[in-house]
């Protein structure tokens, strides 16, 4: 996959889409040392300091746009790849559906993905040498366990993804469910899903994993099972 550099930008998800206007075609990925004007899910803010990672991949839409949704938890997969070498043995690394990376229970890394007709942008931010501060969640970076080399992360993030996602391409999100599910936040544990921007709607149950659309399952107290295809994880439920 062709990378192109910089070191400060708005956003590599601006970039990517600027530089299909001028004709480049996908795939290829936009890499930037420092962005000024991300946002992750539902329009929020994701801060980019220098020293961390913002890189934007694009690929081809598919010819089924029912399985785009899938492609968020693949490239998690991705991420999740090149991270496990990074971290100590005793430190938990594990997939907040849909895609947020977590170690030890904190974010390092998040996911947008955007779409038009000409290609899909897989966004990834991932706290390197510094993490936010002022978020209503637990965050942690890199550098707090180990020393990483961003162009390297990168260059190994976009070979990962590619496996992937010719993977998905040739057989669907389906033959990556079970090793999807093997690495996800709280499987067959308590959880609550908040369905709304204000946390006002939710549910709660047992984490059963993502079925082979990518959404996630929830059993209630009934043991009926009902598929997620949106939502927020919030707080673990105290049992």
């Amino acid at each position: 996959m062709k990378i192109f550099q910089y070191d400060t930008i708005d956003s590599t998800n601006n970039e990517a889409k600027r530089l299909i206007q001028q004709g480049e075609k996908p795939s290829f990925a936009v890499y930037a040392h420092q962005q000024t004007a991300g946002r992750g899910r539902l329009g929020r803010p994701w801060e980019t300091p220098a020293g961390n990672v913002a890189l934007t991949m694009t690929v081809l839409p598919p010819e089924e746009l029912s399985t785009q949704s899938t492609i968020a938890p693949l490239t998690a997969l991705a991420i999740y790849d090149v991270l496990k070498p990074l971290i100590r043995a005793e430190d938990q690394l594990a997939i907040k559906w849909p895609n947020d990376i977590l170690i030890n229970e904190a974010k390092v890394s998040g996911t947008l993905i955007e779409a038009d007709r000409t290609a899909i942008y897989i966004g990834v931010g991932i706290n390197v040498k510094t993490k936010p501060e002022h978020v209503p969640y637990k965050t942690i970076c890199l550098s707090e366990l180990t020393e990483v080399k961003t162009d390297q992360l990168v260059k190994e993030l976009a070979a990962a993804f590619e496996k992937y996602h010719t993977r998905w391409k040739n057989e669907g999100f389906e033959a990556l469910t079970a090793l999807y599910n093997k690495r996800l936040y709280r499987l067959h544990k308590p959880l609550r899903i908040s369905l709304d921007r204000e946390k006002q709607k939710w549910e709660e149950g047992i984490c059963c994993g993502v079925n082979r659309y990518g959404h996630l399952q929830l059993k209630d107290e009934k043991g009926q099972i009902k598929a997620h295809s949106a939502g927020d994880i919030d707080a673990p439920l105290q049992h």
